[in-house]
């Protein structure tokens, strides 16, 4: 096998909480975290020779030294000690600077792809202790499904999927810094705090509408952004049970108990975001295809 074709999905986060911060500067979380089926697609092709060459549809994208794939890719074969390269070309749907975990998703199917492609065999617990070395959300996005996320995004807990849903998923044109969500939290902290155990036992129960009212997302509040509220309002009126940012940003997404509800929302939505999908929960994480 020579190609190997990988489907990554985007991420939400049900919750956001911050509990604290390292001396390291890193911010200790605690996130209930839903994979959907909004994916990037990556094509991972096998080289005899040691490089990485990493393209992408989106030229806004960098593809340098800086870009996760690529660092994935670096990591990878570091870690495994193979003498040999990859190109990657990664097809991009996820928006950018969205908090939807479009980066860590493709660092995640990098690493993903390359242990098929090169039969290593490393188990899901190395992957993640790899992605944890290149962001927070990429041990998430290799697991997927349905989880509880502590410490700074390493520690899970598996839960049941999430009851079926139909959610609508829109970025702003406003973008906005991590970096400075972050900074702004340590500065003015939050008002409100999510209710995780309340979040986990109506995942539990399959209840959509108790867990909805656990739902909350603290660097939503430190944003304080106009687009943002705009949006949920506009789901809400459409018939969602609930609207909130997810991550750290910008997008907004609705969950909706009716699918037909979902779908006028989405035409709403239309030609006054950026972008705007309609997704649903999925229990997995990044799938292999062979070309």
């Amino acid at each position: 096998m020579k190609t190997i074709v990988v489907k990554a999905p985007a991420k939400l986060n049900l919750t956001l909480d911050i509990t604290g911060r390292r001396e390291d500067g890193y911010h200790f979380m605690q996130m209930v975290m839903q994979a959907v089926d909004l994916y990037d697609t990556l094509t991972l092709t096998r080289l005899e020779h040691q490089r990485v060459d990493v393209t992408c549809n989106k030229p806004e994208l960098s593809c340098g030294e800086d870009n996760l794939v690529r660092r994935a890719a670096v990591l990878f074969f570091e870690h495994t000690g193979i003498r040999a390269g990859a190109a990657i070309e990664i097809q991009k749907v996820i928006p950018m600077q969205a908090g939807l975990g479009g980066g860590s998703a493709d660092a995640a199917g990098t690493l993903t792809g390359l242990n098929a492609l090169f039969g290593t065999g490393l188990s899901t617990q190395e992957l993640c202790a790899l992605g944890l070395t290149l962001g927070a959300d990429v041990p998430f996005c290799i697991r997927g499904g349905t989880a509880l996320a502590q410490g700074i995004g390493e520690i899970f807990t598996e839960l049941p999927r999430m009851p079926e849903c139909s959610i609508v998923i829109a970025k702003p044109v406003e973008n906005m810094s991590t970096a400075v969500g972050f900074a702004r939290f340590d500065e003015h902290g939050a008002r409100r705090r999510p209710d995780h155990d309340r979040v986990v036992a109506g995942i539990a129960a399959g209840d959509l509408e108790y867990l909805t009212q656990g739902m909350y997302n603290v660097m939503e509040e430190v944003y304080g952004l106009s687009a943002v509220s705009s949006i949920e309002e506009d789901m809400l009126r459409h018939g969602a049970v609930k609207a909130m940012m997810t991550g750290s940003g910008t997008a907004v997404f609705g969950i909706f108990g009716q699918r037909s509800k979902a779908k006028r929302c989405l035409k709403s939505l239309m030609g006054s975001v950026q972008a705007v999908f309609l997704a649903q929960p999925v229990d997995h994480g990044p799938v292999l295809l062979k070309k």
